[in-house]
C-alpha cells in the first residue's frame, strides 16, 4: 500500500509543477508594472530610480524562468511570499481564509449527498414514477443553471425579501447554508443520474433477481446488496467533487460576501495581489491532487481489484 502511495505521488509532481509554472507565467505576463505599482505605495510619487530600486530588490529585473526558480524553491521550503495588499505572508493569509472555504464546501457536500442519494435511488427504485419524473427534471435544471445566477436569485428571495440573511454576508452569516444549497443543487443532477444508473444496472442484476424470487424484502435487497455494489463509482466521483467544490466556491463566496480563500482570491485578482493569486493556485492544485490520491486510496480499499488499476 505504501509503495502505491509513493509512486502515486511521486507521478502527481511533473502535474504539480505544470501547474505552478503556467500560473507564475501568467502572474508575469499579466498587464501592469508591479515594481511601479509597489513604489507609489511606498512613495507618494516616486521616481524613476525608486522603482528600479524596487525592481531590483524584488528580483523583477531577472529573467522569468529564473524569477520562477526561485519561487518554486521558497514554495517547497513553505514560503510563498508576502501579499503586495497588506504585507502579509501569502500562507497565513490561505491559513486564515482556508477555514471558511471548507466549512462551505463541506456543508455543500453533505447536501450534495443527501439530494443526490435521495432522488437517485428513488428514481431508480420506482422508475417511470412521479419521483423518477421529478428526478429527470431536476437532472436537467441542474446541468443547464448557472451558478452564479442562481445564487443571485437566493440572494434575492433569502436576503433582499424575505430578510433570512444579510445581503453583506460577511461575519453576519455564522453558517453558509444558502451558499452552501446553492451550490449542492447546482451539481447535484450529475451525481443523480450516476446513482440511478448504477442502481438500475445492479437492480436487473441475476443475484438481485434471485434474492427477490427467494422471498428476500425489497428493503434489504436495495440497503444490503444494490446500494453496496452501486456505490464505488459513486464514492469515487463524490470525492473528487468535494475537490471541485473546494477548488470552484470563489464565485459563491463573492456573491453571498464569504469571507473565505475563493473570495480572497477574486479580491486579489482585482488588486493585481498576484502572489496571493499564484500561492491560492498552487495550494488548491495540491489540494486536488491529495482529494484525489485519498480517493483512490479508499476505492482500492473498498474493491481491492482497483489498487493496480
Amino acid at each position: 500500500m505504501l509503495k502505491d502511495i509513493g509512486e502515486r505521488l511521486f507521478t502527481l509532481i511533473p502535474v504539480l509543477l505544470a501547474v505552478s509554472l503556467i500560473t507564475f507565467i501568467l502572474g508575469s505576463m499579466s498587464s501592469g508594472d508591479t515594481a511601479r505599482t509597489l513604489a507609489e505605495k511606498k512613495y507618494d510619487r516616486p521616481t524613476y530610480e525608486q522603482i528600479e530600486e524596487i525592481r531590483t530588490e524584488m528580483g523583477f529585473d531577472r529573467p522569468v524562468l529564473v524569477q520562477y526558480v526561485s519561487w518554486l524553491e521558497d514554495a517547497v521550503r513553505g514560503n510563498l511570499g508576502f501579499s503586495y495588499s497588506n504585507d502579509r505572508p501569502v500562507v497565513d493569509e490561505i491559513v486564515q481564509y482556508f477555514p471558511k472555504t471548507f466549512q462551505l464546501s463541506l456543508l455543500a457536500l453533505l447536501f450534495l449527498t443527501i439530494i443526490s442519494f435521495t432522488l437517485g435511488i428513488s428514481s431508480a427504485v420506482f422508475s417511470g414514477s412521479w419521483i423518477d419524473k421529478i428526478s429527470r427534471v431536476y437532472c436537467f435544471w441542474s446541468v443547464s443553471m448557472p451558478e452564479f445566477w442562481f445564487g443571485l436569485i437566493l440572494l434575492y428571495i433569502f436576503g433582499a425579501r424575505l430578510g433570512l440573511i444579510s445581503v453583506l454576508g460577511g461575519n453576519s452569516m455564522k453558517f453558509p447554508i444558502i451558499p452552501a444549497l446553492t451550490m449542492s443543487l447546482c451539481s447535484g443532477g450529475i451525481y443523480v443520474r450516476l446513482i440511478r444508473t448504477n442502481m438500475e444496472e445492479v437492480l436487473n442484476k441475476g443475484y438481485i433477481r434471485a434474492a427477490r424470487a427467494k422471498g428476500v424484502s425489497e428493503y434489504k435487497i436495495i440497503t444490503k446488496h444494490a446500494l453496496k455494489n452501486a456505490m464505488l463509482p459513486v464514492i469515487n466521483k463524490l470525492g473528487i467533487g468535494f475537490g471541485s467544490l473546494l477548488a470552484g466556491s470563489a464565485i459563491i463566496e463573492s456573491i453571498f460576501s464569504w469571507n473565505g480563500l475563493g473570495n480572497l482570491a477574486l479580491e486579489s485578482v482585482k488588486l493585481k495581489d498576484y502572489p496571493v493569486v499564484q500561492g491560492y493556485v498552487l495550494f488548491m492544485a495540491v489540494l486536488m491532487v491529495l482529494i484525489n490520491l485519498t480517493v483512490d486510496i479508499i476505492c482500492g480499499i473498498i474493491d481491492p481489484r482497483l489498487k493496480n488499476v
